[in-house]
């Protein structure tokens, strides 16, 4: 139903019969995100639930339902986004050596980062200004630290090597790959994209090499 505002309302009572984890629900809180999504990549992590809702064309009272609050919701709304960007990224990689995996991932994450938005960048860089975001400081983190872990397990096993990646592979493209890195390159440099990721491919491809040698 409508609520006051013209917006979408759940009606009272219609999620003591539909449960959360229905297709229903699982449908309207993704069509939420995706609205979070393109609101916090414009106006940052410092938008209130009004405008959460406004974007997501529902009212207020129904993101509380599907979300306890608006920091569950950009958290949310936030590691979706970075498992996106990792099944993005692997997405149709093939590669058999592992440089051409380097250079393809580095490529894409780069290209990613161009259009991340303003809140990934204040939630990497100066969450303690922006509130209560450590939900999502924390989303990030992991959605991060899974993406080192996978792309580090493949270089490596791609370079016929055994046993557990070395902690300096994985910690290196977490540098090279870093929206700081992409950023500093940028701002104070003024290189491109594909600059960017030329650069950082090279310096990852020479960092493996002295690794197995």
């Amino acid at each position: 139903m409508l609520g006051q505002d013209g917006r979408w309302e759940a009606p009272i009572g219609v999620h003591s019969l539909l449960s959360m984890d229905s297709p229903l629900i699982d449908e309207r809180k993704s069509s939420v995100l995706d609205a979070a999504e393109r609101l916090l990549a414009k106006k940052g992590v410092d938008v209130a639930m009004d405008e959460l809702a406004a974007a997501a064309g529902v009212g207020r009272r129904t993101l509380f339902r599907y979300f306890d609050s608006r920091e569950e919701l950009i958290a949310a709304a936030v590691e979706r986004q970075y498992d996106r960007i990792v099944d993005t990224i692997f997405e149709h990689v093939d590669a058999g050596m592992p440089e051409d995996l380097i250079r393809s991932v580095l490529t894409r994450s780069h290209h990613v980062a161009s259009g991340m938005g303003l809140a990934h960048w204040q939630i990497a860089a100066d969450p303690e200004s922006h509130g209560n975001v450590g939900a999502a400081v924390q989303a990030r983190r992991l959605a991060r630290r899974r993406y080192i872990d996978e792309f580090a397990i493949r270089v490596w096993r791609l370079a016929d090597q055994t046993g557990t990646p070395p902690p300096l592979l994985g910690d290196t493209f977490g540098l090279l790959e870093s929206l700081f890195t992409y950023e500093a390159l940028r701002r104070d440099f003024g290189h491109t994209p594909e600059h960017i990721a030329e650069t950082t491919t090279q310096v990852l491809i020479a960092t493996l090499h002295w690794l197995i040698n």
